[in-house]
């Protein structure tokens, strides 16, 4: 029936929201299925029902995130000129961060111990980014609109950034330029990677 369904789904979906909001708090270590269970209002072992183990419980919180896949962005930004096209992607991952917050911060930690949940982050949420990236930086080098560069540098360095501050500024919004809107970091940022700090020819 559908009305089943639906509330299968609306019920994992309920346990995946309160273990990530658990494994943020105290750690995915130190986190316990009854902890998630009571946060969720629901017996302990109901949670076997939809998830193996808390481990299962981590790996789904992670395939929340890649579920939210950037091709779409990436599809959109890539007719734009450069400063469009840093700033759109600049833009998705700011709001993507602020959106996942309690899941990225289940996960924080864990990605950079876990060798499955590496091959995960980085083969399906960094990846495309730095696929994307170098296409667009060659295409826009070989049309002479921007300056040939050594893009298997400059976009590892950019993306990386990037991501680095957007996921800081949702879990820590607080202690990282909490009087500064997106909007200005994304234009003092698109113009730091444009051009650097060395003043423009019509500022000098």
């Amino acid at each position: 029936m559908v009305w089943r369904e639906t509330f299968r789904e609306q019920r994992r979906d309920a346990i995946l929201e309160a273990a990530a909001e658990v494994f943020g708090e105290k750690g995915y270590q130190r986190a316990t299925m009854k902890e998630i269970a009571a946060r969720v209002g629901i017996a302990p072992g109901t949670i076997y029902l939809y998830f193996k183990s808390k481990r299962d419980l981590l790996l789904a919180i992670a395939d929340r995130l890649i579920g939210q896949a950037v091709d779409q962005a990436l599809a959109q930004a890539v007719h734009l000129d450069a400063k469009g096209y840093i700033a759109a992607i600049l833009r998705d991952r700011l709001r993507f961060a602020r959106e996942n917050q309690a899941f990225l911060q289940a996960l924080v930690t864990e990605v950079w111990t876990d060798p499955e949940l590496q091959e995960r982050f980085f083969t399906q949420i960094i990846g495309p980014i730095f696929a994307s990236g170098s296409r667009y930086l060659q295409a826009q080098v070989a049309a002479g609109k921007l300056r040939p560069c050594r893009v298997e540098i400059v976009v590892p360095a950019v993306a990386g950034a990037i991501v680095l501050l957007s996921a800081m500024r949702a879990l820590v919004p607080d202690r990282l330029l909490p009087d500064i809107s997106d909007e200005e970091l994304i234009e003092e940022l698109t113009q730091l990677y444009l051009y650097g700090l060395a003043p423009r020819e019509e500022e000098r």
